[in-house]
């Protein structure tokens, strides 16, 4: 399955996740979801595999680990976007991923989003 140019938005709270939705599509980003749990983001990628994704990291007491694991495997740019940026996980196996603290200003979300997205090749419909 080839990435789609999508990106996805995963957050547990809905209002973030509908703050996040309004600035990528301001930006002119074609957004998948947003998902409000790891199970619904979990089901959307079995579908199709986005471009990048902005991930919350503590979903409703569930980490989003499998989630990012899948989506890196599969090619997606990731970013990270918690209240909590002190997981193991983010100084080991996700080092290289951006990383943003809750709250998050809309020009740090989408220079984040734009940079790795420079770094990978563009793909056709």
């Amino acid at each position: 399955m080839s990435l789609s140019n999508r990106i996805l938005i995963v957050d547990d709270e809905a209002l973030i996740a509908f703050d996040f939705e309004m600035t990528l599509v301001d930006a002119g980003y074609d957004v998948l979801g947003p998902a409000t749990s790891l199970d619904e983001a979990l089901d959307m990628v079995s579908e199709e595999t986005p471009r990048a994704a902005v991930l919350d990291i503590d979903l409703n007491a569930r980490p989003v680990w499998p989630l990012a694991r899948k989506l890196r495997e599969s090619g997606t740019h990731i970013v990270f976007v918690s209240a909590n940026l002190r997981h193991e996980e983010l100084a080991t196996e996700f080092k290289d991923e951006p990383r943003l603290d809750k709250p998050v200003c809309e020009g740090d979300l989408l220079k984040a989003l734009n940079q790795g997205l420079a770094e990978q090749p563009a793909h056709c419909h």
